[in-house]
């Protein structure tokens, strides 16, 4: 009580973990009790995440590294800033998907409940636990207990989608690991040890650390869901509770992302050229093909899914521009993309988290996914719709929100690479700045048919059209995550020096005088985010001000009719629909949207789909996820 008293984060990590696991079990246990079980899940979620957020603050804050056991638990934790920001960024979002799930869990059946609450607190214990790691062994035993959470979340139902999609992620998980025990057994042969800080100092041959680098890149992309490596991210994300996708969208998926950062920029040294501009080139593909195959779905949270792996794009772009940043001595451009990617991976948890709870409330209120049967929602839902339209706002870069922050860095970084004085390096440069400003274009395009054919026009299907608020719990949970994504844009000048002192930490340069001072960037130009924020507030209201001086007497109020639809009376089928929204760019990128046909074989992806290999992919996982938790907690 002492040290918990004393803000030891050691302790506070050691608490939040204990809380998960026993408000998880107590969930399960008491499932038959739906309020009281829900509350305990719920309570337990967000009493944990605030304990890690609090252990994150004082680790950011120290800004040192240190590595040491946990109280009570035989775990050996590395804290450092970069763990401590990953941390950050999944103990907030994990915040509001509890709040969200307390609500939730309380109008499940008691089997689903039991399952879920438990699952989604172990799965949340198992990631932190990872994000923590000190050693390999560590990291990929809690990497694949997370994914046999992810697994079991996502094939409650008995649907014959499910089914595929926890397939999908089940192979996909076990591939991943296999290649990470491949990648770092092969460390641990040259260098002896799995011990981060033994790795770190050990000098390695060229060959070894590219062939290590290419199975962590691919182990770490799979989880990730970095294309081509991204098969079961929009299925999963569809099947499982919307509260269980925001945390594999916001934590599953961001510890891949970080897996890069440590090889590539960490435990290897520095990174020879052609790691970045691999990198960077996957990169552009992920975020480039994620957003126009986004376009094209009608299920409202695969197509959050496909931004999720849009947004995994953007963020690597930072990565492996800090990667050749390295590689070329250029200190500047090496610290400003990886602070660019870092922010971007931050501010994707906040919009992304709070689309999906936002698109969970829709479900839940109306029983539909499908977008072509929804419409009319916003006069229903208000405060849903306001929340999803701030969010998708940030997802697209509009200013002054928190995307528009991060990705104005990384187009800083990008032009600080075209500035380069190698010739690959100055080709990129402009090319990566033209694919990223053309998946911004993707974006605003998804905005108009998200929030247009959702949340405007007439409803499409009498649930829609019946539609009522979602409970207050999970409304809130979506509408504080919208705030946040307003505060830390228009804060973004003083959040920005604590996230480029972590890029600073993990490259071992000082921070970048810009960031210091408090601009977002600027050699040559500086945004300040709090002057477009009350540009973009006084705008709208000076010509209100100039009309109400100098307008006369008001005209009378005229009656007010239908719409008018061409001389026709107005009916819901004449409201635009999410494919004819999308349609143009169906047929000028037809030949990008067949491959996805063809990435898999059909013949393969039917034989592993029979329903004798998906019970015995059930039963191993189960029986693995067992000896995982024994394993644990001897």
């Amino acid at each position: 009580m002492t040290a918990l008293l004393a803000l030891d984060p050691a302790s506070l990590m050691t608490l939040a973990m204990l809380v998960w696991v026993l408000s998880g079990i107590a969930c399960g246990l008491l499932a038959g009790a739906a309020k009281i079980s829900s509350l305990i899940s719920g309570t337990g979620g967000m009493i944990a995440s605030v304990a890690v957020i609090l252990a994150a603050i004082l680790m950011l804050s120290n800004g040192t590294s240190v590595t040491l056991t946990l109280p009570v638990l035989p775990y050996r934790a590395s804290f450092s800033p970069l763990n401590a920001l990953l941390l950050l960024a999944m103990s907030v979002t994990a915040l509001c998907s509890s709040l969200y799930a307390c609500a939730w869990l309380a109008n499940a059946r008691p089997r689903q409940r039991a399952r879920t609450g438990s699952l989604c607190n172990l799965l949340l214990a198992a990631l932190t636990a990872a994000a923590i790691s000190a050693n390999a062994a560590e990291l990929i035993m809690m990497m694949e207990m997370a994914a046999l959470c992810a697994y079991f979340l996502i094939v409650q139902t008995d649907d014959v989608k499910s089914r595929r999609a926890g397939l999908n992620q089940f192979l996909s998980g076990r591939l991943g690991t296999l290649c990470l025990i491949l990648a770092f057994a092969l460390l641990h042969r040259a260098g002896g040890s799995l011990d981060f800080e033994v790795v770190r100092h050990t000098t390695f041959t060229p060959g070894t650390k590219s062939l290590a680098f290419l199975l962590a890149l691919a182990g770490f992309g799979l989880y990730a869901g970095i294309i081509p490596l991204h098969a079961w991210v929009p299925q999963s994300h569809s099947s499982a509770p919307a509260h269980a996708a925001a945390l594999f969208s916001s934590a599953l998926m961001k510890i891949g992302i970080i897996g890069i950062v440590k090889v590539g920029l960490d435990l290897l040294g520095a990174p020879p050229l052609w790691w970045g501009l691999m990198v960077l080139l996957l990169a552009i593909l992920t975020a480039f093909i994620g957003g126009l195959y986004a376009l094209m779905e009608h299920d409202i949270r695969r197509l959050l899914a496909y931004h999720t792996l849009e947004n995994v794009g953007i963020i690597l772009l930072g990565v492996g521009g800090a990667m050749v940043g390295v590689a070329l001595n250029l200190p500047l451009l090496a610290s400003l993309a990886l602070l660019a990617g870092l922010f971007h991976l931050f501010n994707h948890g906040l919009f992304k988290t709070a689309l999906f709870l936002g698109a969970g409330e829709i479900e839940m209120q109306t029983g539909i996914k499908d977008m072509e049967k929804l419409g009319g929602i916003a006069r229903l839902m208000p405060w849903t719709a306001v929340a999803m339209l701030i969010a998708l706002m940030s997802m697209a870069a509009l200013p002054p929100l928190n995307g528009f922050a991060s990705e104005w860095l990384l187009y800083q970084s990008l032009f600080q690479l075209s500035a380069s004085h190698v010739f690959i390096a100055r080709l990129l440069g402009p090319l990566l700045a033209t694919g990223l400003a053309l998946t911004g274009a993707l974006a605003l395009m998804c905005i108009a048919k998200v929030f247009g054919v959702t949340f405007l026009g007439s409803p499409r299907s009498q649930a829609a059209a019946e539609a009522t608020p979602a409970p207050r719990m999970m409304t809130l949970s979506s509408v504080l995550l919208a705030l946040l994504c307003v505060l830390s844009g228009v804060a973004s000048p003083w959040i920005i020096p604590h996230f480029s002192a972590v890029a600073a930490s993990v490259l071992n340069a000082s921070v970048l005088p810009a960031a210091a001072h408090g601009v977002v960037f600027s050699d040559t130009s500086a945004v300040s985010a709090p002057m477009i924020a009350l540009l973009l507030l006084g705008m709208p209201l000076l010509p209100w001000i100039i009309a109400a001086a100098l307008r006369g007497s008001r005209l009378p109020n005229r009656s007010r009719g239908d719409a008018w639809a061409c001389g026709y009376g107005h009916c819901a089928a004449m409201v635009v629909t999410a494919t004819g929204f999308a349609q143009p760019l169906r047929v000028m990128f037809a030949p990008l949207y067949r491959l996805r046909q063809h990435m898999t074989p059909v013949p393969l992806v039917a034989a592993l789909h029979r329903g004798w290999l998906g019970a015995f992919c059930r039963r191993l996982a189960l029986i693995e996820l067992a000896v995982l938790l024994v394993v644990a907690f001897a």
